[in-house]
């Protein structure tokens, strides 16, 4: 269903490009397959259209979690602007199964490399990968391979939403036991990341044809250089509608992903996204819904002048009108009177 949702958003924006071909390659690599097991280092999953032009795919490996240890999953510079599921190291409790998954696509399409790229711009995600400390894993050289699953799968971009035939190819690594000192390449490349996410736009789904008529948001980011770690979502006053909405109140920011269902269904409170990279760099967005006019009439900035004056204007009817029956009923000098 997900990977549906990736291909119709893709329609809807107007990316499919009309161009099939017979196959695509999905494969991994690295600088090198001899890795140190006291090392950190990355394993890049790369595409190959093969002369095709694609723009969503679904991903699935496994590995031995015994052996191997993935760490993260590296994003800064992939293919991918939109993921409907987010690269993740599949886990039971606090240990790891063994199995990564991430599925999303590119608007515009990516037809593979172009003359002079070195390489680096086919890359859908990057694995960080370090050997397992473990009594098993005693011997000078250890073999761990990282497997491409039966189920990845990946989407032409031919306006049809074809499945692409595909090979894949896994890879073979070879874990040394060394006494130098360790090199975390990670770390090091989050430690360098100074810089935000890129700013985004929040898009508001709302209407009959939403499913279960429910309100929410779309959102989508990316930073080229760690890669973005997480989103929040902050609703100003989600519990209090109308006149209400000038009385104080805490908001929280609450961790979630796009799309995002809101907590304010009558679209009265101020909505702010933050994207937050693994640096812990932070972008943060802000929409607001556009509002009826009995909330714009209630709003505490339009509310109490509009009050005040209504006030004032009933004082002034008021003070006018006892004037008024004032000078009616004050006595008529008489004839008597204005002879004398």
């Amino acid at each position: 269903m997900q990977f549906l949702y990736t291909f119709v958003t893709l329609l809807l924006l107007g990316t499919i490009m009309p161009h099939t071909a017979d196959a695509a390659r999905v494969f991994l690599d690295a600088s090198s397959t001899t890795m140190s097991r006291s090392d950190t280092f990355y394993v890049p999953v790369r595409i190959d259209p093969q002369g095709a032009c694609i723009n969503a795919a679904h991903i699935a490996l496994t590995y031995n979690p015994t052996v191997l240890s993935v760490q993260d999953i590296a994003t800064g510079d992939s293919l991918f602007t939109l993921w409907t599921v987010p690269p993740r190291v599949e886990r039971t409790g606090t240990r790891e199964t063994g199995r990564i998954v991430f599925e999303g696509g590119m608007p515009g399409g990516y037809c593979g490399r172009v003359e002079g790229d070195p390489g680096l711009t086919n890359i859908l995600a990057r694995l960080v990968v370090s050997a397992v400390p473990s009594a098993e894993n005693t011997s000078s050289t250890t073999q761990a391979s990282i497997v491409v699953l039966p189920e990845t799968q990946v989407i032409l971009a031919d306006g049809a939403g074809t499945i692409a035939p595909l090979t894949v190819q896994g890879i073979d690594l070879t874990l040394t036991q060394t006494t130098g000192a360790s090199n975390n390449i990670w770390l090091t490349d989050v430690k360098s990341d100074m810089i935000a996410p890129e700013l985004f736009d929040i898009i508001l789904v709302t209407g009959p044809s939403v499913g279960n008529n429910k309100s929410y948001i779309t959102f989508s980011t990316v930073d080229k250089q760690s890669g973005i770690d997480h989103y929040e979502v902050l609703e100003t006053d989600p519990d209090r509608f109308g006149i209400l909405t000038w009385v104080p109140r805490e908001a929280h920011w609450v961790r979630g992903d796009s799309p995002y269902v809101l907590r304010d269904q009558k679209l009265h409170s101020k909505i702010m996204v933050k994207a937050i990279d693994k640096a812990g760099n932070e972008r943060v967005v802000e929409y607001e819904p556009p509002m009826s006019a009995l909330t714009v009439l209630t709003r505490p900035l339009v509310l109490i002048p509009t009050m005040s004056i209504v006030i004032l204007i009933g004082l002034m009817v008021f003070w006018w009108m006892r004037f008024r029956r004032s000078r009616v009923k004050a006595p008529q000098p008489t004839q008597a009177s204005h002879d004398a």
